[in-house]
């Protein structure tokens, strides 16, 4: 009965001299498809020197990666932000580094955004924080640093002698503002802190999805889940 219901619908229509388009189901009861594609919304800036030289593109957020140009003075647009070597600029000291999309990195201490604080999404790349969690995988095991664990967070960013202790960085980004306390799922590249070894305290670098790099774990260098250690305190961006 369905089948000869359509054909006279069909036939009616054709007899009329209508055109027939005829959908498939699934077509016809599709629900719209999303975009695969979004257009980005940029934030912009202006970089200002006090020479009119302009500023250092970088490959990465730290003045020890290489050079990919010069940025002059004048309106940027900026694609992200992250965290990365506190630099001193036009604007005062800042952790920030401004990506402008298909050139690199300049620090955010010469770029007025009118914010000291973040503008854009945070960069989903850590380049320096990349440097730091491979300078621990490469040394997986070694007790060379057991009991200054404070010298190998600042050593796996290329510093040394910035703080007495673990506890004093944490005292530090706790003065600033900056320590963000009993959070447990801290950033690949944040510095991870605990209230041990009194009046110390121990650190470590954060990988990501809730692992880290440290000191003592077992007993040497290792990696492991958060929070591991017992008295876990927070973490902070590297503040060197």
């Amino acid at each position: 009965m369905m089948r000869t219901a359509i054909s006279r619908v069909t036939a009616a229509v054709l007899a009329s001299g209508l055109s027939l388009i005829v959908l498939p189901a699934a077509t016809a009861s599709a629900a719209p498809t999303a975009p695969t594609t979004a257009t980005a919304v940029l934030a912009t800036g202006t970089v200002v020197t006090d020479s009119g030289a302009g500023v250092t593109i970088r490959t990465g957020n730290a003045t020890t990666f290489g050079s990919a140009g010069n940025q002059p003075d004048g309106p940027i647009q900026i694609d992200c932000q992250i965290y990365g070597e506190p630099v001193t600029g036009k604007f005062g000291r800042s952790l920030i580094w401004d990506h402008i999309p298909g050139k690199g990195y300049v620090s955010d201490a010469y770029v007025n955004t009118g914010s000291t604080g973040l503008v854009a999404p945070l960069c989903t790349a850590n380049p320096r924080a990349d440097r730091a969690i491979a300078w621990f995988n490469a040394r997986m095991g070694s007790t060379a640093y057991q009991g200054l664990c404070e010298k190998a967070a600042e050593n796996s960013y290329g510093k040394t002698g910035i703080w007495a202790s673990a506890k004093a960085g944490w005292n530090d980004a706790v003065a600033r503002g900056a320590a963000h306390r009993g959070d447990l799922n801290p950033p690949k590249g944040a510095l991870v802190y605990w209230d041990l070894a009194a009046p110390y305290g121990h650190v470590g670098v954060s990988k990501g999805g809730g692992y880290f790099v440290a000191t003592s774990v077992g007993g040497a260098i290792g990696s492991a889940r958060m929070p591991y250690f017992s008295n876990y305190l927070g973490w902070a961006w590297p503040n060197f």
